[in-house]
């Protein structure tokens, strides 16, 4: 017994326990469960209700006008043209038969043109035929689809479908009139459109078409499927320049993240240059349609949030600049033309930039075909040239990194070793005598360069009574092989034969040669003319030189700018384009000093060989390097017609690089220059100051 009186005591005792057990797990769930509800209700009450009403509508978006483009001094080069649009607005509901009946309810009050006609296919008029001769779906499968092909797609009523629109032949899509033909175009148009992407059905309406008064007034009838809006075309000036770009549809590699970013797929996007390359800023905040729904539908016509336009971009170009650019190019080619010998030219192309902070002001190439002008000015970044001796500032630069100038260099002849009586010379038979680094660049030496070169590669010269003869080493050696890598290395701290970093979609890096399996073909290196650059990289190279050896990127891109209230006024600034250095040469001062001064006695120099400046246009206070790259071995008279330039050399504030191929005689490129800094201080007057 006392056992037992034992056990229930200590029953009793354990039962109140548990119960206190039960009673706090209890507890803390209640407790858990009202700060939950606690949290959801006060700190994510606004999320959860949006989320609500998420569930509750859905939403489209309709693209607002894009953003201007102007020039530096607020020229405008892209501009929109307002019109009013009626849109589609397709959801998941809407079947083939359905979407008939809306074609058809549209087709009594908007007529479509010959161009949306022009795109009704095959596909259209058999799904046409479908939809108008059967009263049920079944009956056109049973007619044209055998029970065994019927049971196949059972379960794929997709494949099903496009099977029965294949069927139907050819001989049964005849006869419509031109009702069934509208209401077919429309239909079409429809098919075109992804759910709740709004879909320009036509465009170009004005608030007085009679077409665009009975959409709006029977707008009810629609449910909320078809839509008016305000929508714009792009509108350039006229000879617009290449690189503000175009318009077009998405590219079909590309329509997926279009997509992904809500533009509708029949939405013009940038397809080229700056419209391509500033895209986003271009882009305006959509109009966002909002409709309810019932059953995962929208129904009824949406609540209607305005867009707004997109933003404005200031370029750095001056199109005064370039229109005399395009102008001068085409004048200078004529008269290129009209000399003897030179009837192979036929372009010419030119870079104007601000050599401190890369500011492109203009880009210019002409091409003369089929007895008229073309303007391929893309070729001046795309487009890749021997440029000859205008490369000449950066071989003497690259010396100077690798202590290979020397001070003094006699000009005359080098004679190659080996059969054919192969030499190299400069310009001047008899050779230009002795040479200083400012001097070589004056006079535009090839043996003083070649001397540059044979220092860094071990190439011996030695004189032999009114030559050199030249002892060169193995092109496979260390020493030479290293030669051509220092050079081409060297070239592109300047920027030749590396992108730019221009602010465009694409752009070239010319031709790099490779390592030479002869070791003279690199004096022809060390005067351009092994390794070929495009016009743009030339202005970035002479650009450097000019600012004191820091290699800035080019732009176009000023800044960005909200739409301003005032249609004449840029609105406030979004974005400032700041000066970017890609990186700066590896030379000091006093070797920059050297070379800007050679540059200056080219054009101010007694036998400089930029002759029209030392004759003509010695105000405009120009340094410079001209060059005659040969191109073609066995026609040593032909050639490309070069020119670097700066100005003014005291305090540089515009950089030009020309280039004309494919002449004889003449000085267009310095005449090119020329004109374009006489039009640059007839603006910015620099020789005044």
């Amino acid at each position: 017994m006392a056992k037992e009186t034992v056990k229930n005591k200590g029953t009793k005792h354990n039962l109140p326990m548990r119960l206190n057990i039960l009673f706090l797990v209890v507890f803390v769930a209640f407790a858990g469960l009202i700060l939950r509800l606690g949290y959801i209700q006060i700190v994510r009450g606004d999320y959860y209700k949006a989320l609500a009403k998420d569930n509750n509508t859905q939403s489209a978006r309709i693209e607002s006008a894009r953003g201007k483009i102007f020039d530096t001094n607020g020229v405008t080069l892209a501009d929109n043209k307002a019109e009013l649009a009626v849109v589609y607005i397709r959801n998941a509901g809407i079947s083939a038969e359905k979407g008939l009946k809306l074609a058809r309810k549209l087709s009594n009050y908007l007529t479509l043109d010959g161009k949306a006609i022009s795109r009704i296919s095959t596909r259209d008029k058999r799904e046409y035929y479908i939809l108008t001769k059967f009263k049920k779906l079944s009956d056109a499968y049973n007619k044209y689809l055998t029970p065994a092909e019927q049971k196949k797609y059972a379960k794929k009523q997709g494949q099903l479908y496009k099977l029965l629109l294949s069927k139907v032949p050819k001989s049964e899509l005849k006869g419509y009139s031109k009702k069934d033909v509208q209401i077919m175009a429309i239909q079409h148009e429809f098919n075109q459109a992804s759910n709740l992407n709004p879909y320009i059905i036509k465009r170009g309406l004005n608030v007085a078409d009679k077409e665009y008064i009975d959409v709006v007034d029977h707008l009810n009838d629609f449910n909320g499927t078809i839509q008016t809006a305000d929508v714009s075309s792009r509108t350039y000036v006229k000879d617009k320049p290449f690189y503000v770009g175009k318009m077009g549809p998405i590219p079909e590699d590309k329509i997926t993240g279009y997509l992904a970013q809500g533009y509708s797929r029949n939405t013009d996007v940038g397809i080229s240059y700056l419209e391509n390359q500033y895209e986003n800023y271009l882009r305006g905040v959509p109009m966002t349609l909002t409709y309810k729904t019932e059953k995962g539908l929208p129904v009824g016509n949406p609540t209607v949030k305005e867009g707004q336009r997109g933003d404005d971009l200031q370029l750095t170009i001056d199109i005064r600049l370039q229109n005399k650019l395009d102008q001068v190019l085409e004048q200078k080619i004529s008269e290129a033309r009209s000399m003897a010998g030179n009837s192979q030219n036929n372009s010419a192309y030119a870079v104007m930039m601000n050599p401190k902070t890369g500011a492109i002001l203009a880009i210019g190439g002409k091409k003369y075909v089929n007895g008229k002008f073309e303007d391929v000015s893309s070729d001046a970044i795309t487009s890749q040239f021997e440029m000859g001796s205008a490369v000449k500032g950066a071989t003497e630069l690259i010396g100077f990194q690798h202590h290979a100038v020397p001070e003094h260099f006699y000009d005359m002849q080098i004679d190659y070793p080996g059969s054919g009586n192969h030499s190299f010379s400069s310009w001047e038979q008899g050779g230009l005598g002795m040479q200083t680094p400012e001097t070589a660049l004056q006079h535009s030496s090839n043996i003083f360069m070649a001397a540059i070169v044979s220092n860094m590669a071990g190439i011996s010269l030695t004189s032999a009574g009114g030559h050199y003869n030249a002892r060169f080493p193995s092109p496979y050696s260390s020493k030479f092989v290293k030669a051509i890598n220092d050079l081409r290395n060297g070239y592109s701290q300047f920027g030749m034969g590396v992108k730019t970093g221009v602010d465009l979609p694409t752009e070239g890096t010319g031709y790099n040669g490779g390592m030479p399996d002869n070791s003279g073909l690199i004096h022809q290196f060390a005067i351009g003319q092994y390794d070929t650059y495009t016009p743009i990289e030339m202005a970035q190279y002479i650009s450097t030189i000019a600012n004191g050896g820091y290699r800035m990127q080019p732009h176009l891109l000023e800044s960005v700018h909200e739409p301003g209230s005032d249609p004449d006024k840029l609105g406030n600034t979004v974005y400032s384009f700041t000066p970017n250095v890609l990186n700066t040469i590896g030379n000091n001062k006093h070797d920059l000093a050297r070379v800007q001064h050679g540059l200056y006695l080219v054009t101010h120099g007694t036998g400089g060989t930029g002759s029209v400046f030392y004759t003509q246009g010695q105000k405009y206070k120009v340094a410079a390097k001209t060059g005659t790259a040969q191109i073609n071995e066995n026609d040593k008279s032909l050639y490309n017609e070069t020119l670097v330039s700066y100005a003014p050399y005291d305090d540089p504030q515009v950089a030009i690089s020309v280039v004309v191929p494919k002449v004889r005689t003449g000085h267009q490129n310095q005449e090119i220059a020329l004109e374009m800094y006489k039009e640059y201080d007839k603006y910015y007057h620099y020789t005044s100051k």
